[in-house]
């Protein structure tokens, strides 16, 4: 048999490989350089926070004015609810029973109004007629007066002239006693006639001072109106803190804390539901005080929120003046010697741009800030800080009376419904 030929030769393994090896880590050093390049560069541009949460502004809806035991919730947490709304409800007797005795003062207040309102016009009616009556009286006393002394003229000269017709007897003394008589008669009437013209002068006197009467009760009457006013404004202010034990929400949102319960006795002031306007939400991110290069108000924020798997975007609003540990409950004091420096965070308000997914924001979710550097855009930040103040301010103006007479009548009808139901 031929003997077995010779083994082919086997081609070199290691050079290969090697080349391989170097390929994939040049590769992996190229991937490295090129993400490495971009997250610096990222880095470089933008300022990152994860101290940053969802803020609202959280209010506490608490009595006004008023103080009793908790007798009815009308809402209960994570309700949406209007302006104006009936929240909660205190109890109400004792500031009813103050309604009424109110009321009673009031009426009483109108009815003495009432009175000397009766007797002022009854004076006014009265006085002329008496003045009226006085002057006639006047008159009529001194025509008396010319009728007498008309009388004592002619007796007088029948006097004078039987007196002496007596004198040469040429009378008889019957008659000289008659003509005596009736002169002391006529002089008699009118002294009289003289005393009713007198008596008639003092009574139009008298009748004139009762337009001095009628200042009088004029100045009592406007005495009774300021009465009747501050007893309607007693009457009013009753009612208002009458309206207090009902317990309304001052803007639209939605409740998200009930701090009490059914039966609490409560004070004015003490907090019973924690609410807040869901279109007024934000972000406030802490950032450190060495990361604020580059950030301007205006500049683009991308906020990842744990609770969303994609992000919202946003833009700064504005760069607080003051730094966190300005409010801490327990401030720096370093003047013991001793102190550790700490980097101190700069509070920052973002604006989340509304997208499908805004009602499903809650207020205190965590979130990462992700803030673009640049020159900013301070003129859309002010205004992005105007809107939110407008926002805020726009439940909160002072109501008139005609918007509260329309709030209340909107009251009373869903309560109307509501006891229909």
């Amino acid at each position: 048999m031929a003997t077995a030929s010779a083994a082919a030769p086997v081609p070199p393994r290691s050079s290969g490989l090697r080349w391989i090896v170097w390929c994939f880590f040049a590769a992996v050093a190229l991937i490295v350089a090129y993400f490495g390049f971009h997250w610096f560069t990222y880095r470089a541009t933008h300022s990152i926070t994860n101290d940053a949460f969802v803020e609202a502004h959280i209010v506490n809806v608490a009595p006004e004015m008023v103080s009793g035991r908790i007798v009815c919730f009308r809402v209960d947490e994570n309700d949406h609810v209007e302006q104006g709304q009936v929240l909660a409800e205190i109890e109400a007797v004792h500031y009813r029973d103050q309604v009424e005795q109110a009321q009673g003062k009031l009426e009483l207040a109108e009815a003495e109004l009432k009175r000397q309102e009766a007797g002022l016009t009854k004076l006014r009616n009265e006085v002329p007629l008496q003045i009226d009556v006085a002057d006639k009286s006047i008159d009529e006393a001194e025509a008396a007066v010319q009728v007498a002394r008309a009388n004592l003229t002619l007796a007088k000269q029948e006097y004078d002239r039987f007196t002496e017709l007596a004198a040469q007897d040429a009378s008889t003394k019957r008659k000289a006693e008659e003509v005596t008589r009736a002169h002391d008669a006529a002089r008699a009437e009118t002294r009289l006639a003289d005393a009713r013209l007198a008596k008639a002068g003092k009574l139009f006197d008298l009748a004139k001072t009762g337009y001095d009467q009628v200042r009088e009760v004029e100045l009592m009457v406007g005495v009774k109106k300021e009465l009747v006013k501050d007893a309607q404004i007693a009457l009013d202010s009753a009612k208002h803190v009458l309206q207090f034990t009902q317990i309304r929400a001052p803007f639209p949102g939605v409740v998200v804390k009930r701090n009490r319960s059914l039966g609490d006795f409560v004070s004015a002031g003490t907090p019973l539901l924690s609410m807040y306007n869901p279109d007024l939400l934000y972000v406030e991110a802490n950032l450190e005080e060495t990361r604020l290069l580059g950030v301007a108000p205006g500049n683009a924020v991308e906020l990842r929120l744990d609770a969303f798997d994609q992000p919202f975007a946003g833009r700064v609003v504005w760069i607080n003046k003051s730094t966190g540990a300005q409010f801490a409950l327990m401030p720096r004091n370093v003047v013991a010697g001793e102190f550790t420096k700490v980097v101190q965070r700069i509070p920052i308000r973002i604006s989340i741009a509304k997208d499908e997914r805004w009602p499903q924001l809650r207020a205190g979710l965590s979130a990462q800030a992700l803030i673009s550097h640049g020159e900013g855009d301070a003129v859309w930040a002010q205004q992005a800080a105007r809107d939110m103040k407008q926002l805020e301010m726009r439940y909160n103006q002072p109501r008139s009376k005609r918007d509260e007479k329309s709030a209340d009548e909107k009251t009373g009808r869903q309560g109307d419904k509501e006891s229909g139901r």
